[in-house]
């Protein structure tokens, strides 16, 4: 309470007093001696310019911890013509006002499989915007990576045994595999999304099956791998109250770059009342280290499977973060 007390009084009295008195010296300085007056007052302003530039890069950068919730809470906004009464009764009984139906879980199953996929194309404009910062929180040059490695895309490729023959043929190394994607994108039989603006990304409505989603950011030796057989299970309250001991709330630490910052929920709201929570998405997929290691399915090479757990509005949009994780997962 003293330091706080002693901080007032610098703010609001030794801070003014200052400000007066390099004013003073200033006026003196440029009665005695205009022209060095004049240079003193260039600098002074150029110094200014950089410390305020820096100031509004750190208010851009920095997100509010409520970010990602408030983006979310826009997607289904309030209709002018409905009470909040009735909004809030239907959000918890699972409505989305957006497109005025409920939705089954299977349904939903599309949907958020579509917005599992946003959150990766989000995750890249990071990269092609050159966000992505070093220890030293200089940023660094990553649209220049993306660009290189025909990388910070998303690719979504149809399954069948004659599909994955071809991709098994082309697997001598990882340039190759990669050309044998553009064949198939190049017949149509593989997509690439790169921003949430892509037509092919906006028109697919995910109602297939048997695909594979591969997440290929800034570094050609790593990807992630999402199996629409087996990553993906959408789960209402009941069957997520089963599992959610297993689980840890992520919402700071140790995360990729584009989700780095502290995430938050409001604690202060029945979230099921602003038609979040009642449904969850289970993901569960393959961070590996090398092209080979997914089309061989060699399983002895490939590490255990990351498991995520993200919050469902009841359109089937993901909540970014903050999300649930198994620690250590072993089963």
């Amino acid at each position: 309470m003293f330091l706080i007390f002693v901080g007032i009084i610098v703010i609001t009295f030794f801070l003014p007093l200052c400000g007066v008195w390099i004013l003073v010296k200033l006026t003196d300085l440029a009665k005695a001696h205009p022209k060095p007056a004049k240079y003193t007052l260039i600098i002074m302003f150029m110094i200014l310019m950089v410390a305020g530039g820096f100031k509004i890069r750190d208010l851009y950068y920095k997100k509010s911890p409520y970010y990602f919730w408030n983006e979310l809470i826009k997607k289904t906004p309030k209709p002018n013509d409905i009470t909040q009464e009735e909004f809030e009764a239907k959000n918890r009984a699972g409505y989305c006002w957006r497109d005025r139906k409920y939705y089954s879980k299977e349904e939903l199953w599309y949907k958020a499989m579509k917005s599992l996929t946003g959150r990766m194309i989000y995750e890249n404009k990071f990269y092609w915007d050159n966000k992505v910062v070093n220890i030293n929180d200089d940023f660094l040059p990553t649209e220049e990576e993306c660009a290189r490695w025909n990388g910070c895309r998303v690719f979504k490729i149809s399954m069948n045994p004659d599909k994955e023959k071809f991709l098994k043929a082309n697997i001598e190394n990882k340039s190759d595999f990669w050309k044998g994607i553009d064949i198939l994108i190049k017949h149509n039989e593989a997509q690439s999304f790169i921003f949430a603006s892509d037509k092919n990304y906006v028109n697919d409505d995910f109602k297939l099956k048997n695909y594979i989603l591969i997440h290929k950011l800034d570094n050609p030796a790593y990807l992630s791998v999402y199996d629409s057989n087996s990553c993906c299970t959408v789960l209402n309250k009941s069957e997520w109250s089963l599992r959610r001991k297993n689980y840890i709330l992520k919402n700071a630490g140790i995360d990729t770059a584009a989700f780095m910052q502290e995430s938050r929920i409001p604690m202060d709201i029945n979230i099921n009342s602003w038609g979040i929570g009642n449904f969850y998405f289970d993901v569960r997929y393959s961070y590996l280290i090398s092209v080979t290691e997914f089309v061989a399915g060699d399983k002895r090479e490939i590490p255990k499977d990351t498991r995520e757990v993200f919050l469902l509005n009841n359109c089937g949009d993901i909540l970014y973060k903050p999300y649930y994780f198994v620690p250590n997962l072993t089963q």
